[in-house]
């Protein structure tokens, strides 16, 4: 029999690694397109789009407020709160719909070459093992483990090659639902009442109010979650503080520039 030379030898591990490289550039490719989807994108995303929500009219109040609180203040608030919420629901949606898919192509992707090509997902478990450390006789029984069950393999090559979990993902239209309805309610809570109120309450009623709703959140987040409620509400309040200081500063810049040309025509 003739000897094998290093190069052949090499050539089916290269192929397998080649192989793992381009899944996951692909997997980084496609997933990468949507900011939102995560690990949870379910009904707990809807939480931090009502956080976002309250976080988002605070700023285009305090916006307004540098501006010399226009009287339409508070109804535009409202139309914010709502146009906020149809787009955090699209997005969400979106995004899940995206990722839905990208699944059900790599598991067809997948099952295809498993049977089509059975000896080259060997050589890409082995190849996946041995980058870990593993080495025979070690690693062929995992392998010859793995490959024993169809299924078995298949998720080991949908979480080792991909770098995707496999975990139950809720419709698109309802991940978009309940986006849109934790963002509507949210802003709704904390707009609507400055519209209805004399102009002058929304001065104690916007920081106040969402304090209060921000604190409600929390507290549904950490039950539902497990995370810690004071963690979710630090958070948002930082984050409203730093922007919404952020927007004031901006805002009453802006004013001051608009101000001295009318001042001049006068």
């Amino acid at each position: 029999m003739p000897a094998i030379s290093s190069t052949e030898t090499l050539e089916p591990a290269s192929d397998a690694a080649d192989h793992v490289i381009e899944a996951r550039q692909r997997a980084r490719q496609v997933l990468a397109g949507e900011s939102h989807i995560g690990a949870v994108d379910d009904w707990r995303r809807a939480l931090v789009s009502a956080r976002d929500a309250l976080i988002f009219i605070w700023l285009a109040w305090v916006a307004l407020h540098g501006f010399g609180d226009p009287p339409f203040t508070g109804w535009m608030l409202v139309a914010l709160a709502v146009a906020l919420a149809l787009l955090l629901g699209i997005s969400t949606a979106r995004s899940t719909h995206a990722q839905v898919q990208y699944y059900a192509a790599e598991l067809d992707r997948e099952r295809t070459e498993i049977r089509t090509d059975f000896e080259h997902e060997r050589e890409e478990v082995r190849e996946l093992y041995a980058a870990k450390g593993f080495r025979d006789p070690l690693l062929e029984q995992i392998v010859d483990t793995l490959s024993a069950d169809d299924d078995r393999l298949l998720k080991v090559m949908m979480e080792e090659e991909l770098g995707l979990s496999l975990y139950h993902v809720n419709h698109p239209l309802i991940v978009g639902l309940w986006n849109f309805g934790g963002a509507v309610l949210a802003g709704l809570a904390l707009a609507l009442p400055t519209a209805l109120m004399f102009p002058d309450s929304a001065h104690w009623w916007i920081p106040l109010g969402g304090l209060g709703l921000l604190g409600v959140i929390s507290i549904v987040s950490a039950r539902a979650t497990g995370r810690s409620m004071i963690e979710f509400f630090a958070v948002g309040v930082v984050m409203a503080v730093v922007t919404g200081g952020v927007a004031y500063a901006l805002s009453q810049w802006f004013a001051q520039i608009i101000s001295v040309p009318l001042l001049v025509q006068q």
